[in-house]
């Protein structure tokens, strides 16, 4: 494999001629370039990355979260995929510590109109073994793309959503390398387990076939077994890249795994003439030699036991703990909430919902600045703030790639960054995909119904519906003003409040959470 500079530098360029090679589409401009500007608030400026590096301007943007005054709205843009009326409204009549409590029980919110949605929609997602390997791959990449965005969209169970985008993220499987696999390995791993714990959730990607597949140990073998997998499930699942290992460890662990495979029909197998039989040590521990006459259960309960020691391992704890405060808090979070975490992680076995719990107090969360929205949590939030309904999402997601975060295509086992200089660079396509959005009206397709936000059917009953619908009612005056002397420039008609609409999602302050 690519060193991971190497690898960085090269899969943003990558991203970056699909970028250049998108920036034909230029929809924004015809809602007008002045009223564009005036709302971008500087952002407009940000060029394309220099290749092979990161936007230059990580920090110019002033805080958003400056106008947000209600601590409630806060925890709502931080838990869900974005605000909408109802969310506001159930979260209101549960207050702070009951809706927290509502979304981390996510077992008992009903989902079921979703779940038919993608059942229907998106078939390939529930099939298994060879009834879903034999399918055709492109179609599978596209159901499970759709279906991802239409969760994240409209699932009931909105902090699950988020997790799950932590988790597919921290447990990186190209579907590129791993074709069908990946639909297997997002339903019955990140799915299935991203609100339990993270020991629970190790094991499960640890058997995935797409992780074995993905980081090659489905192929590890004694004499020579590949350290793929040993090297990452140390550095970017459990320990940290300075968690205390060594390479030493690399090289024991990987002869510890080898066994570890995947079968043809697409589920975890252990191949037992795969497995090193020699003495090892690992991260201080000694493992015996095990016998010819060793089961497959005492080959395999070496690495259970591996796995274990990285679970409870104390720089697990800190890591976990640092990488879920940097994701639902800040991108900076104090050292004192991260040991707190870490404190809950070792206390409840890695339980994932208190870890939540501990990290967004209200406390905590008034004092967290605004994080940036990565373009798949733009995508959703645009269309739950719209009030969008779909009977087909995959254009709005086809049209969301764009913006630069098509879902499971990540290559390397880091995951998408959650970085603003990352991100900050992508500003056109952001537009752009807000005027497409703002635009359809398709029963078929994907329909934003203006009527919601023409209530009263006046530009200033428009402008109010957008600080409700889209801002939680916490719209700053300087943005009102400009949406206002927007929409009351031209003729007042449908095609006028859609631009207005757009130009809303457009803004620097819709851009944040």
């Amino acid at each position: 494999m690519q060193t991971r500079d190497e690898a960085d530098v090269i899969t943003q360029d990558k991203t970056i001629d699909a970028e250049l090679a998108s920036s034909s589409r230029r929809r924004f401009f015809t809602m007008g370039a002045g009223a564009a500007a005036a709302l971008a608030t500087g952002r407009m400026a940000f060029a394309q990355p220099p290749r092979g590096r990161t936007s230059p301007f990580p920090n110019t943007t002033a805080d958003a979260s400056k106008d947000w005054h209600d601590p409630l709205l806060r925890l709502v843009r931080r838990i869900s995929m974005g605000l909408s009326p109802e969310e506001v409204v159930l979260a209101r009549g549960l207050g702070y510590a009951g809706y927290l409590e509502y979304q981390l029980n996510a077992a008992a919110i009903d989902d079921g109109e979703t779940e038919a949605y993608v059942a229907l929609r998106m078939p390939f997602t529930a099939l298994v073994g060879s009834a879903l390997l034999t399918q055709d791959n492109g179609e599978a990449s596209n159901q499970l793309m759709d279906a991802a965005l239409y969760r994240a969209a409209f699932s009931k169970r909105q902090l699950k959503q988020r997790m799950i985008e932590f988790w597919t993220d921290h447990f990186t499987i190209s579907i590129n390398k791993v074709g069908n696999l990946k639909l297997a390995d997002d339903r019955d791993v990140i799915r299935t387990y991203a609100m339990t714990s993270f020991p629970q959730l190790l094991r499960a990607t640890s058997q995935s076939a797409a992780m074995m597949v993905y980081l090659d140990q489905n192929r590890s073998s004694t004499p020579t077994p590949n350290q793929n997998y040993a090297r990452e499930i140390m550095e970017l699942h459990t320990l940290g890249v300075n968690g205390g290992y060594t390479q030493t460890d690399v090289a024991e662990l990987s002869r510890i795994l080898t066994g570890y495979s995947s079968n043809n029909v697409g589920g975890f197998s252990y191949v037992r003439s795969y497995h090193d039989r020699g003495a090892k040590t690992f991260l201080g521990r000694a493992f015996a030699a095990m016998p010819i006459t060793a089961t497959d259960a005492q080959l395999k309960g070496e690495a259970d036991t591996a796995i274990q020691m990285l679970i409870d391992h104390p720089s697990t704890a800190a890591y976990i703990s640092l990488k879920m405060a940097r994701w639902l808090l800040a991108y900076t979070p104090s050292q004192a909430v991260v040991d707190a975490t870490a404190a809950t992680y070792t206390a409840t076995g890695g339980d994932i919902a208190a870890m939540i719990r501990t990290i967004l107090t209200s406390q905590n969360l008034l004092a967290a600045p605004a994080k940036y929205k990565r373009p798949f949590h733009l995508a959703a939030s645009a269309l739950r703030s719209m009030g969008a309904s779909a009977a087909n999402i995959r254009p709005a997601r086809q049209n969301a790639d764009v913006m630069g975060q098509p879902m499971f295509l990540w290559e390397q086992p880091n995951g998408y960054p959650d970085r603003v200089d990352w991100w900050s660079g992508l500003v056109l396509q952001r537009w752009n995909y807000m005027s497409y959005l703002s635009t359809q009206n398709s029963t078929t397709a994907l329909k934003v119904d203006s009527a919601l936000f023409r209530s009263p059917d006046t530009a200033d009953g428009v402008v109010s519906q957008i600080s409700t619908r889209m801002f939680g009612g916490e719209l700053p005056s300087m943005l009102r003003a400009q949406l206002s002397t927007y929409l009351k420039g031209g003729a007042y008609s449908d095609a006028r409040v859609r631009e207005t609409i757009g130009l809303a999602a457009s803004a620097n302050q819709f851009q944040w959470y």
